[in-house]
């Protein structure tokens, strides 16, 4: 009978060690999360700076990879551990119906690390991570402890090496509210998917479509297409920067140095817009510019 073998908990709080020591020398793959997230960036290119909404879509990611792999090693006759956080029901419910759905006589059990105080700040000194130890606190209160109406069949505790058999009552309402749960997740992304195409439809009509350019610096308005406005010398989207960013929106007869784009970029200070710093006019441009290509293809009131 195979075996899955799932150990999760907060940062430093010995889930590698715990793995190594118990499991990966008794002929196991040993898998970590933690590797394919890194895989995942890797593939985006993601810097230090992450795009608002992207994290989730990476970690998702990341999951999905993790259980595609899971899958093939169960496949091959191989039991698995794998080194996970999966702090709430829903995501442990998620994967534990995919690897039941591919193998029926799937064993699984998860050991939650529960370290005392003592050892977790020992752990995070040896991490050099003594300075984080509050935040994997608070990490930890978000875990929601696993209970058998997961579909998890044995539930350990394991305090400083120490591993206890935990099996809470069942509560059938978990499996219930976390599949709802996931669906609403599945249909919020499908929305987000089906916006981020139309958007990008959108911004790929704007080549041809006519749009209302405004110049920021002498109040011009003219209603053309993209080309007709770079061959009459306007600084503008698509031909010159990007819609949605800052940069010059000005007419052929003007000068950049007088747009909000120059005077943020030669602010002194980060350059990041604070509206509170704006003037009206900054304002109404700022916003223009935050809204495009939709702020553009309807005349200012």
């Amino acid at each position: 009978m195979p075996k899955m073998i799932f150990v999760i908990g907060a940062n430093a709080t010995g889930k590698t060690h715990f793995i190594r020591q118990c499991f990966s020398g008794n002929g196991m793959t040993c898998f970590n999360i933690k590797d394919y997230q890194q895989r995942v960036y890797q593939e985006e290119k993601a810097g230090s700076l992450i795009p608002p909404g992207a994290q989730f879509r990476y970690l998702m990611r990341a999951n999905q990879l993790l259980l595609e792999d899971i899958l093939k090693a169960l496949a091959q006759g191989r039991d698995v551990a794998a080194e996970h956080t999966l702090y709430m029901a829903k995501r442990r419910i998620a994967y534990i119906d995919a690897l039941r759905k591919a193998v029926t006589d799937l064993t699984i059990s998860v050991y939650v690390m529960c370290p005392s105080d003592a050892q977790w700040e020992a752990n995070a000194s040896r991490r050099g991570e003594a300075d984080q130890l509050q935040r994997y606190r608070k990490e930890a209160e978000l875990i929601e402890f696993p209970n058998v109406s997961e579909g998890i069949d044995a539930i350990y505790e394991v305090v400083d090496g120490d591993v206890r058999l935990r099996m809470d009552p069942p509560r059938p309402e978990i499996y219930e509210a976390a599949k709802q749960a996931l669906a609403e997740e599945a249909a919020r992304l499908q929305r987000e998917d089906e916006a981020r195409e139309r958007r990008k439809q959108l911004i790929g009509s704007m080549r041809e479509r006519p749009f209302w350019h405004y110049c920021e610096v002498c109040g011009k308005s003219q209603f053309m297409t993209a080309q007709e406005a770079y061959d009459a010398g306007w600084d503008y989207p698509p031909h010159m920067g990007d819609f949605g960013l800052l940069g010059p929106r000005t007419c052929g007869g003007c000068r950049l140095t007088d747009t909000l784009y120059w005077k943020i970029l030669t602010s002194g200070t980060l350059p990041i817009v604070r509206e509170k710093d704006l003037t009206p006019e900054e304002l109404v441009t700022w916003r223009r510019i935050r809204g495009e290509p939709e702020s553009l293809l309807t005349e200012e009131a």
